[in-house]
Formats: C-alpha cells, sequence, structure tokens
C-alpha cells in the first residue's frame, strides 16, 4: 500500500471515530481486518512513482476530511452527556444499535454517504440523549393527560390564569433549567473543542468593562488585598458581609477590573403575604379577595416569590438620582460613563444602558464586560439552593429590580448568540422564562424557538408543544413555537407528524401563514384571498417578528419545499371551504387587563422593542409610544391598575430623591449658566482682538 493509500485509510478512520464513536469504530475495524489481507512492511513505504497530481489530489482529501471531522464535532454540542446518557440508558443503547446496524456498507470512496445517513440519524439520537435526561419531561403521560385537559382559553379574559393550576407547572419543570454549569459559555466551549486549555477559556473574558489604566488596575489590585474572600482560584467567590462568610456565584466570575466591595449592592428577599395579596389585587383587579387569598395560601406551599431590593438604600437613591440624570433629564453619555467607572460602578440599569450605548457606536470590545458585571450584582444576591426550574424563584415583574434583571438576562442571551455560543443562549431563555412562566414578561415564547432549533433540541419543542405550557391559552400557541414543531418533526424525518402539526398551526395562524408564504416563499397571491392582516394587529407584529429569523431556521431546501407544498394546499383547501379557521382574538384593548396594551400582549410588545428590528417596531402602533413610557432601561414598566397598587407598582421615581434631584438639577443649570458666560466673554475677546471680522 502506498503512502498516499495509508494517509487515505488513516484519515477516512478518523472520520469514522467522529461519526460512530469508538465502539462501532472496532466493530468495523475487526471486520476489516478479516477481508484485508496481510501486507508486507516494505509496501507501506513511498514507491517514489506517484506524481505531483495525486499528492494535490490527496493535501484536498486531507483538507476535506479534516473539515467534516471540524464539522460533526462542532455540531454535536453534547458530546460528552451524549455519551453518558447512553451507558446510564438501556433504551438508548438500543435505540443506537439499532441505528448502526443499518449502516450501508462503503469502501474507503464512499465516506460522503456514510456522513450524510448519519446526518440524517442524528437528529434523532441526539434528541432522545438530550430530552432524555430530563426525568420531569420523561414521563409523557402525565403531560399527555394534562394536555387533554388544557383548551385554547383567552387571556384577554383570563389574567388570573385560573385555567393553570399548580399541578401544571409542577410537571412543567423539566421544560427550565435547573443546572447552572449550563449557563456557562465555557461548559459549551470545552464541548465543541475538547482540546482547548483553560487559559484560552479565560482568554476570552479577559476584556475589561471600561477603559481602565495600568495605574488603576494596580489600585485594584491593592485593593483585592484589603479584602478577604474575593475572587478565589476559581474567581467564584466573593464576601457575604461582616464574619468572614463567602459566597459562591453561580453563573458569573469575578473578573480583573472589578472594583472589590465587601458587601453587595442588592439582597434578594421573599415576598411577604401581603405583598403577594396586593400584587395579584393588581393582576386581578376584579377578582374577590376572599379567591385571591385562597390561591395565594396554596402557591405558597409549592412556589418560591422573590424580589431584587437595595441593601443601602441612601447610596442607592444617589446613585439612581443621578442616573436618572444623566439619561432622561439631560442626556449625557460622558457622564454615564464616569458614574459607573468611578462613582458607582455596580449601578445596574447604567451598566446595562452604556452596554446599549456601546453596541451602537460599533464598540463591543467592552459590552460584555459590561453586561456580566451587571448579571453579577444579581448573581451575588442570589440565595443558596436557587434554582431557575419555574416553582424555585419567581420573580413578580411589578418590582424595579427585578425588571432590571429580566432586562440583563436578555441583553446577554443576544450577546451569546452573537459569539456563536447557541446552546448557552438557549439554556438562558429557559432560565428567562421559568422567572414567571405564566405571564413571560419579556415574549420568551416568541424567541425561544430560534435558539433551540440552532441547537437541535427537536425533542424539547414536540414535547414542548404538547405541554399546557403551549395548550392552555391561545396567545399561548405562538406562531414561532408551531412552525418550529413543524421544522422539528421534518428534522426527524416524520413528515406526517409534521403535516398534521402545520395544519393545526394554519388553523389558528393562517393570515400570518398566508404572508409568510407570499413573502418569503413567492407563492400565489391569488390563494391569499380573504387572510389579509390588519395593519398595527397583534398577528401581523407577531408574523413580522418570525419572518426576520425565518431563513436561520428554513435553510434546508428539502424543508421549504414541503413548506410550500403543504401551505399551497391548504390554502386551496380553505378557498374551497374544505375546512374552517379558529375564530380570530379581538384586537381591542382589554382595559383593565395589565397583560395587554391597545389590544397586544404587552410581552410581544417588549420583545419587539428589545430586538430593534426597523422591520417589526415599524408595525408598533403609534398609540404605544405616545401614550406609554418607553425607556430603553425600562420597557412598557407596569401601570398600577388599582388605588392600592399604586405605592407598590416600582418604577424608577420609586428610587429617587425628589429633593437632591431638584438640587442636582440647580447645580447643572448653574453650570449650563457659567458655561454660557464664558462663551459669550470668549466670543466679545476675539471680536476686539480682529475687529475686522464682524459676526455674521
Amino acid at each position: 500500500m502506498s503512502s498516499r493509500a495509508l494517509r487515505k485509510r488513516q484519515n477516512d478512520e478518523q472520520l469514522l471515530d467522529a461519526l460512530l464513536g469508538s465502539s462501532n469504530l472496532k466493530n468495523l475495524k475487526s471486520k476489516e481486518q478479516k477481508a484485508t489481507p496481510k501486507e508486507n512492511i516494505f509496501a507501506l513505504m513511498d514507491n517514489g512513482e506517484e506524481d505531483q497530481e495525486e499528492e494535490d489530489e490527496q493535501s484536498e482529501k486531507d483538507e476535506y476530511v479534516k473539515h467534516e471531522i471540524e464539522r460533526e464535532e462542532k455540531t454535536h454540542v453534547l458530546t460528552k452527556s451524549q455519551r453518558k446518557s447512553k451507558k446510564k440508558s438501556k433504551k438508548g443503547k438500543k435505540k443506537l444499535k439499532k441505528n448502526t446496524d443499518d449502516l450501508p456498507k462503503s469502501d474507503d470512496d464512499d465516506l460522503e454517504n456514510i456522513i450524510q445517513y448519519f446526518k440524517k440519524n442524528d437528529a434523532l439520537n441526539y434528541g432522545i440523549q438530550n430530552f432524555a435526561n430530563n426525568s420531569d419531561i420523561k414521563s409523557d403521560t402525565k403531560l399527555d393527560s394534562l394536555s387533554c385537559i388544557c383548551k385554547f382559553y383567552d387571556l384577554k379574559i383570563d389574567n388570573g390564569f385560573t385555567h393553570f393550576p399548580i399541578p401544571h407547572l409542577e410537571h412543567c419543570t423539566g421544560f427550565f433549567n435547573d443546572d447552572f454549569k449550563k449557563l456557562d459559555p465555557h461548559f459549551e466551549f470545552k464541548l465543541l473543542f475538547d482540546d482547548i486549555s483553560q487559559e484560552s477559556l479565560e482568554d476570552i473574558d479577559s476584556m475589561t468593562s471600561t477603559h481602565i489604566s495600568p495605574q488603576q488596575l494596580k489600585q485594584i489590585q491593592r485593593l483585592k488585598r484589603l479584602v478577604r474572600n474575593w475572587g478565589g482560584k476559581d474567581r467564584r467567590n466573593v464576601p457575604a458581609g461582616a464574619g468572614g462568610a463567602i459566597h459562591r456565584l453561580q453563573f458569573t466570575k469575578v473578573q480583573e477590573d472589578w472594583l472589590p466591595t465587601l458587601r453587595g449592592e442588592l439582597s434578594m428577599q421573599s415576598l411577604k403575604t401581603e405583598e403577594l395579596r396586593t400584587w395579584q389585587l393588581w393582576q386581578r383587579p376584579t377578582d374577590w379577595k376572599d379567591v385571591i387569598e385562597e390561591d395565594i395560601s396554596l402557591w405558597k406551599k409549592k412556589i418560591s416569590f422573590y424580589k431584587f431590593e437595595p441593601l443601602n438604600p441612601d447610596l442607592n437613591r444617589k446613585a439612581m438620582t443621578e442616573f436618572y440624570l444623566s439619561v432622561i433629564l439631560h442626556p449625557d453619555h460622558e457622564s454615564l460613563v464616569h458614574l459607573i467607572s468611578s462613582k458607582f460602578p455596580y449601578c445596574v440599569p447604567a451598566l446595562l444602558q452604556v452596554a446599549l450605548i456601546t453596541t451602537r457606536q460599533g464598540d463591543r470590545s467592552n459590552t460584555n464586560g459590561l453586561i456580566q458585571r451587571a448579571l453579577f450584582v444579581f448573581d451575588r444576591a442570589l440565595r443558596t439552593g436557587t434554582k431557575f426550574d419555574g416553582v424555585s424563584c419567581q420573580l413578580p415583574y411589578t418590582f424595579f429590580f427585578n425588571r432590571q434583571f429580566y432586562l440583563a438576562v436578555f441583553r446577554y442571551i443576544l450577546l451569546l448568540a452573537q459569539r456563536g455560543a447557541v446552546a448557552t443562549a438557549g439554556e438562558w431563555c429557559k432560565a428567562l422564562w421559568s422567572l414567571n412562566p405564566l405571564e413571560d414578561p419579556l415574549g420568551c415564547r416568541y424567541f425561544i424557538d430560534h435558539y433551540l432549533l440552532l441547537n437541535k433540541e427537536y425533542h424539547y419543542l414536540i414535547e414542548l408543544s404538547k405541554s399546557p405550557l403551549m395548550t392552555c391559552y391561545r396567545q399561548w400557541f405562538t406562531l414561532g413555537l408551531t412552525l418550529g414543531t413543524v421544522l422539528s418533526y421534518l428534522r426527524l424525518g416524520q413528515q406526517e407528524f409534521a403535516r398534521e402539526e402545520l395544519h393545526k398551526a394554519f388553523k389558528y395562524h393562517a393570515p400570518s401563514l398566508a404572508l409568510l408564504f407570499v413573502d418569503k416563499l413567492r407563492g400565489d397571491i391569488t390563494l391569499t384571498k380573504g387572510l389579509e392582516l390588519d395593519n398595527k394587529s397583534a398577528e401581523l407584529l407577531e408574523a413580522k417578528a418570525y419572518m426576520t429569523r425565518f431563513a436561520l431556521a428554513w435553510q434546508n431546501p428539502a424543508d421549504l419545499n414541503f413548506l410550500n407544498i403543504e401551505l399551497s394546499k391548504l390554502l386551496r383547501d380553505f378557498q374551497l371551504k374544505k375546512f374552517e379557521l379558529a375564530p380570530n382574538i379581538s384586537n381591542e384593548d382589554s382595559g383593565i387587563n395589565p397583560f395587554f396594551v391597545e389590544g397586544i400582549p404587552v410581552n410581544l410588545l417588549r420583545f419587539s422593542i428589545l430586538s430593534e428590528e426597523s422591520t417589526v417596531m415599524a408595525n408598533i402602533p403609534d398609540a404605544v409610544w405616545s401614550n406609554h413610557e418607553v425607556y430603553e432601561f425600562d420597557i412598557l414598566p407596569p401601570n398600577p391598575t388599582t388605588k392600592e397598587s399604586t405605592d407598590f407598582v416600582e418604577d424608577i421615581k420609586s428610587y429617587i430623591d425628589d429633593r437632591e434631584l431638584a438640587t442636582s438639577q440647580f447645580d447643572m443649570d448653574q453650570d449650563e449658566v457659567l458655561m454660557n458666560q464664558i462663551r459669550q466673554l470668549s466670543l466679545e475677546q476675539f471680536l476686539e482682538e480682529n475687529p475686522n471680522v464682524a459676526p455674521e
């Protein structure tokens, strides 16, 4: 055998190892050894008769094999966890063995056939193993029985979620995130690249959060010696007040340029019964108090409700007052940067606002550090043993610093996606959803499917489509999740189920699918007669939001062809009146329902604004911008629904000292007058020195 053939054979074995795993490769090797005669040792040496063309061809082959190995390794984000679950689950072993037994027979020149075969079966194997790790979702009988009970109720007439009792939420905890290590992008990078060093991982987050000089960095290093238990070897220790107590960080790490402090800025407090009662009276202003009291007594046994509040109210009031001046009254980017650089380095609204400003200016070098520092403030306040599983930690959206945590997580998800850590971004989406699964303040249901599909969590989407989290209320059966379920069935090779799911989606989202059929699939517009969407409606806004990411999900020509053909059939059948659509939801304003603004779900509006997609924001009704508060640091905050909830619902003004604000305002006005006087004197002096120059 020539050296060219030997190298080719080694590369083929390498690729097979990446596809099959070591156990299956041994079986193939043993079969190959039986079929291959014993070779002369001298035949392994180069015979010198290969020409340059063969060497060039082999080099191209080497590059192709290397590329395929890297691509397959990157595709399997959970390679190690798959192998572990494979050893634990006998069912998983049987299914994998069945798939590998059907491996097509091929020689050295048929590697492409093997690659295509495993691409087809990998989705099924991957989904089974990834999904089977979660015991809460593994029991399909519970979810099936619950989904049979649930129907498409209307949130506009049930703002208390009375049709979604506590047992539903308890059985759906597996859809959320209860493993903090999955929230660390380093965990994903290690799975993607087994040979990546710890130094390389640390170098990823080595960027500072602000422009800092070497002298300032030395001063921070000196302060670390004075603050005990700051950082530690793994940079996850921070002091927890007096007594030398240590608090372990769960999803952030201390960075070099962060100022050491003895105490945190926020604390995590359990909601008292009175606070829960006032919160529910805000959410359900027309319900009887006795009914609310009964519900609260049941919730407190199963669900834990918390709020973040300042540890030092006076210091926080000063920081928030200066922030309000720099952002609302006298917008000044420089003063805002100075605020987090020297005075209040852990002011969360200021950190998130500066991160947004730097991103818009095209300087993303400090964005990561700023958002991580904001998350660090909440991580430091997090209670020990907290899990993001939907019941252990719920954060009502009526509290200002709870909303800041939501916003920090959302911005971090966008940042992770830009860095390519889609699996971690998907886990953070589950964590964000778990903080308030029913209200879903930032509309996770409108964008979580994007990250789940990128991470090939097809079985998660399929099981989610059967759960009460999608089947209970009409507004929860979103366009993105329904089409994500259709695509998941297609990726698993189950076209019949995909066809049924698409028919169900068409029944509830026919106008949106008609718009997608014309705009994205270039379909026949005559088939969409009678399915036009109203301008400024919730359906149009949701459809536009989905269409911005449609091309990223539906990339496979076969999937696009299936969608085009099936939508054409459905539209023709609709024109022939072979079936009826579900009744439309009224777009009229629901009045005292706090979850709708101008007839549109408020979480859909918040997501649309946070996405900063111009094509989406253009379809937001003008009344939303003119009649409601839309601050970048607090988009569409909750409004009081009763007189009792006026003092309960927090906003930024709840943390501002009016007297200090007036004093600061007076000082700024005085500075402005002085600057005008200086400019006038400079102009007069210039005219005296240049008498021939006259002002225009």
